[in-house]
C-alpha cells in the first residue's frame, strides 16, 4: 500500500490542497505532519501536530513510521510546495518495486530511468528532497543530526552504500518554491552552515576523493560550499 506524508507549516495551503486532490491517493493514506500552530489540513487526511524544534528529519521519519504503522509498504516523502499529477507517485512506485531498490526518486538531467548504487566517487546525488520514495520495510531512515539540509545526501549515500540502492525515473512533477523557508530565515540560513559542516564531517573522504577524480560541477559547488542555500 503507497502512503504520503507532508510536513507542513501552512505556507502554501493552496498548493497543498491540490497535490492531496491530484495525487491520487485515499486521503486516508497521506499523513500530514503540521509543524505550526492552526495550520489548516484539507479534511479525511491524518495529521500529527509536531510543535518542537525544527527538525525536518524527524519530520520526514515521524511521517513515515506513521505510514508502516497503518500498512504502508511505500512512503511517498513530499514538500508541500510541489505540483503532483496522479500517475506521479505510481510511477515512482512501479521504480522502486521492480527494481528492488530502497529509495526512489525523479531523475535528475539528463533524464536516465536507472538504478544507482556504487561507485559513490566522484559523488553526484540521485534524490530530491522534495520528493522521494522510500520502502518502509527497510531500516533505512532519516538522520536528525541533519536538522535543515543534507540529510537527502546522507539517505542517497546510505541507500546506495549500505541498502539496495536508489532508482530514478522521468515522472511528471514541479517543486514552485526550492529553498524559500531557508533563505527567509537566518536562523534556518544559519542551521544549513551547522548541517554542512556536519555533512563534511561524516563523508570527508568521500568529498575529498569526488573532487580529486573530477572538476566541480556548478551543482556541486553550491551543494556542498553552501555560501547561498540552494
Amino acid at each position: 500500500m503507497l502512503f504520503m506524508t507532508v510536513p507542513t507549516a501552512g505556507s502554501h495551503p493552496e498548493l497543498l490542497d491540490a497535490m492531496i486532490r491530484d495525487c491520487g491517493l485515499p486521503r486516508e493514506n497521506i499523513v500530514i505532519i503540521a509543524t505550526a500552530p492552526g495550520v489548516a489540513v484539507p479534511e479525511g487526511c491524518v495529521v500529527i501536530e509536531d510543535l518542537g524544534p525544527k527538525n525536518i528529519q524527524r519530520w520526514w521519519s515521524t511521517g513515515i513510521n506513521e505510514s508502516k504503522s497503518r500498512g504502508a509498504a511505500v512512503v511517498a516523502v513530499v514538500n508541500d510546495d510541489i505540483r503532483l499529477t496522479s500517475q506521479t507517485l505510481p510511477q515512482l512506485r512501479e521504480a522502486l518495486e521492480s527494481s528492488r531498490a530502497t529509495i526512489a526518486s525523479p531523475s535528475r538531467p539528463p533524464r536516465r530511468d536507472r538504478r544507482h548504487t556504487r561507485p559513490l566517487v566522484p559523488y553526484s546525488p540521485r534524490i530530491w528532497g522534495c520528493l522521494w520514495l522510500i520502502d518502509a520495510s527497510s531500516s533505512l531512515r532519516p538522520d536528525p543530526r541533519y536538522v535543515w539540509w543534507y540529510g537527502d545526501c546522507d539517505l542517497d549515500i546510505r541507500a546506495r552504500r549500505d541498502y539496495r540502492g536508489i532508482v530514478t525515473r522521468d515522472v511528471e512533477y514541479e517543486h514552485y518554491f526550492p529553498g524559500e523557508g531557508t533563505g527567509l530565515s537566518a536562523e534556518l540560513t544559519a542551521q544549513t552552515e551547522k548541517d554542512a559542516e556536519t555533512f563534511q564531517q561524516d563523508y570527508a573522504r568521500l568529498l575529498t576523493l569526488s573532487r580529486l577524480a573530477t572538476a566541480p560541477s556548478r551543482f556541486f559547488n553550491e551543494r556542498f560550499s553552501r555560501k547561498v542555500p540552494a
